[in-house]
């Protein structure tokens, strides 16, 4: 990758070949303008696209005209706020085709306000839509694929001209991007420590650069360290640090709860120091923002991530065995369970003894300041892969990904293909729709629960992407549920949904499953391979969240109806599963959501391998039953406090013929019980 030689006589168009790292946009001469930091291999550039317009939809209401809307709004605001031009549209809004202005604007800061102002004239859509996601939206580039940019420099500012997709498949690794790990130490007198009179005393980093490892530790005291540099004082702690983020051309800079402490006291300390300090690579502030329920660092030119936000969302939806289970997301834990090694650690309420104390508590307080930063980048090269996995999947940036839901991900998912379908993206719901909506229940998955005692000789059968698959299987959406159309699926709650229409939902599903049948292909044969690995999680991640999405309250795609019908549908699945495979003579030990698990009893491993492909022939093409595995022994409990009860849900352990022991919600998976608790418990379970 990196910077062509021009192909023709002008020598201020040339082309260079990178990827996407991040998108915002500048305002230049009063006009909102895209700027896209795009990644070479010589260094990273600023592309700027001024032809691109900020926009927004409108349906009008009879007789509304693009004149009298225009009157309105130099009426309104005068001369500074007024639309740049409109024009007429055909789109259509869950299934339903409809006339629509679309209105450009200078400035995307004039979107809520012009919004806002023709509400009286119709119903606004898009309004809410981010500058920088709209251009990803509408251009359709997805981060870290490699694309040729044709670009014309004008000043020393690059502005595009083409964009072209490379043909084959290459798209960058993590480890192909320059990334520093980073920890403060603060002055804590009193404990917790005050950015208005407490200063930054130590800064450690990690990093890799252009594939050179390095680290060390900045402060203003003298240590007897050869790690450390030691500055003139805490002003100049911090333009060390800005230097290095220069001198190692750093992409992504990442922290250990970093937007709410170390960078937000960094810049709190630099307004108490009167100080220039920002992170950014290009013009602009590093500042911190709201991202839905968490804070967000932008940084011009880089990505900031966040590891503590990334290490909930991986134990979220299940990515990391190994912090599956914790009780506290602290830094220490999380390396601790990953690593399998033990932090180095002092006490916090220490470290301004240690930092007035002797040499030796110096050069202690340099050692734990380091190894936070080490800790952190192996926590970093746990879980970022398949963060950016995530962000090319969902083809949003990997700074909003990092800070971002699983409904978040399906919902710009989703904006990508309306887009291309020619829908209009749905408006958020306001806080009376989302109180009606959870005043209103979906049933959810049907349950056998289990008669406490063990068991011999079973097997457990489960449905593959069981939610996904009935969606595909009968083409579930909003846009495609019908009362009057002559070809359709009826679900067991009695709503119909179009045979024939070609809805988002499910086409986005059969890719992303389609995609994860080719990773696992590929990862069977290339165990331990972190980008294959990392790849079929956050195919998982995402394709598994499209249910929840339907039936979450601030959906924009929320669908009773549509979610309803899929859980409903799995009921009626897993219930056909345990009916037929007692027909012909297992025994049903235990059966939930989406899997059963049978006793064998005289039956042999062929039997139950004949019964399952007999369900599947039986199966829409998209579904399918599979065998997890043979297990020669079980143990079901019954529920807590209560005598001769029916077993409990999801709380088992199962032993496999090649001795693999399968543990699901005793407390010896769960960090917040005692280890003595937990050893017990699992000797127990072994016996």
């Amino acid at each position: 990758m990196g910077k062509e030689i021009p192909l023709n006589e002008n020598k201020n168009i040339f082309y260079i070949r990178g990827y996407l790292l991040d998108v915002d946009y500048l305002i230049i001469n009063e006009v909102g303008t895209v700027r896209m930091t795009v990644r070479c291999d010589d260094k990273a550039y600023e592309v700027l696209d001024p032809d691109f317009i900020p926009y927004f939809y409108l349906i009008p209401s009879e007789g509304i005209s693009k004149n009298l809307l225009m009157e309105s709004s130099v009426n309104f605001f005068g001369s500074d706020i007024q639309p740049t031009d409109i024009e007429e549209e055909e789109r259509s809004i869950f299934g339903k085709k409809v006339n629509v202005f679309k209105i450009y604007v200078r400035t995307p800061s004039h979107i809520p306000k012009l919004s806002t102002e023709f509400m009286k004239y119709g119903t606004p859509y898009e309004f809410d839509i981010p500058f920088a996601k709209r251009y990803l939206v509408d251009k359709g580039i997805i981060p870290f694929d490699i694309y040729k940019f044709k670009v014309l420099d004008k000043d020393g500012k690059l502005s595009i001209l083409e964009l072209s997709k490379e043909d084959n498949t290459e798209s960058v690794k993590s480890n192909g991007m320059n990334v520093l790990c980073f920890d403060i130490e603060t002055y804590n007198p009193v404990g917790m420590s005050r950015s208005n009179k407490d200063p930054v005393i130590m800064l450690s980093y990690s990093y890799l650069s252009h594939g050179k490892k390095g680290k060390g530790v900045v402060t203003f005291k003298e240590v007897d360290r050869d790690f450390v540099k030691v500055v003139k004082d805490e002003k100049e702690l911090f333009s060390e640090f800005m230097h290095i983020l220069n001198k190692f051309d750093i992409d992504i800079v990442s922290g250990y709860n970093s937007a709410n402490f170390d960078v937000r006291y960094m810049l709190e300390r630099a307004k108490i120091l009167k100080i220039k300090f920002n992170l950014n690579r290009f013009e602009g502030e590093t500042k911190i923002e709201r991202h839905g329920f968490v804070d967000k660092v932008k940084i011009a030119g880089r990505i900031h991530v966040d590891m503590y936000t990334v290490a909930k969302f991986i134990s979220i939806v299940g990515a990391a065995e190994s912090i599956l289970k914790l009780n506290s997301y602290t830094l220490k834990n999380v390396y601790e369970a990953v690593s399998k090694d033990k932090k180095v650690m002092v006490e916090k309420a220490n470290i301004y003894e240690m930092w007035d104390g002797s040499k030796s508590d110096l050069g202690l307080l340099a050692d734990y300041n380091l190894n936070d930063s080490h800790s952190l980048h192996i926590v970093y090269d746990s879980f970022v892969p398949i963060m950016i996995e995530l962000s090319r999947i969902s083809e949003n940036s990997l700074s909003d990904i990092c800070v971002s839901t699983t409904g978040q991900i399906v919902e710009f998912l989703l904006m990508r293909y309306a887009h291309m379908f020619n829908e209009l993206i749905p408006n958020k719901p306001n806080i009376d729709m989302i109180h009606k909506r959870l005043s209103e229940p979906i049933i959810g998955a049907y349950v056998k629960t289990p008669n406490p005692g063990i068991y011999e000789n079973l097997a457990i059968f489960d449905f593959r992407s069981l939610y996904p698959s009935i969606i595909i299987s009968h083409n579930i959406d909003p846009s495609s549920l019908c009362k009057d159309c002559e070809d359709y699926y009826e679900s067991p709650v009695g709503f119909r949904f179009s045979k024939t229409k070609r809805v988002i939902t499910p086409k986005i599903l059969e890719i992303l499953i389609d995609a994860r049948k080719e990773v696992k292909k590929k990862y069977k044969k290339d165990k331990g391979n972190i980008v294959l690995g990392s790849q079929s999680q956050a195919l998982k991640i995402t394709s598994n969240s499209f249910y929840g999405y339907l039936g979450y309250a601030r959906s924009r795609w929320y669908s009773r109806e549509a979610a309803s019908s899929v859980t409903a549908y799995a009921r009626q699945y897993i219930q056909k599963a345990i009916s037929r495979s007692e027909e012909e003579g297992f025994k049903v030990i235990y059966g939930d959501t989406d899997s059963v698990v049978l006793l064998l009893g005289n039956k042999t491993r062929k039997d139950a391998i004949k019964f399952v492909d007999g369900f599947n022939h039986d199966l829409p093409e998209s579904m399918n039953l599979e065998l997890e595995d043979f297990y020669k022994r079980a143990i079901f409990v019954g529920k807590k406090l209560e005598q001769n009860s029916a077993g409990a849900k999801k709380k088992y352990a199962m032993i496999s013929y090649d001795g693999y022991i399968k543990i699901r919600g005793f407390e010896l998976v769960r960090r917040d019980w005692s280890r003595i608790a937990r050893d017990t418990q699992k000797k127990v379970l072994e016996i």
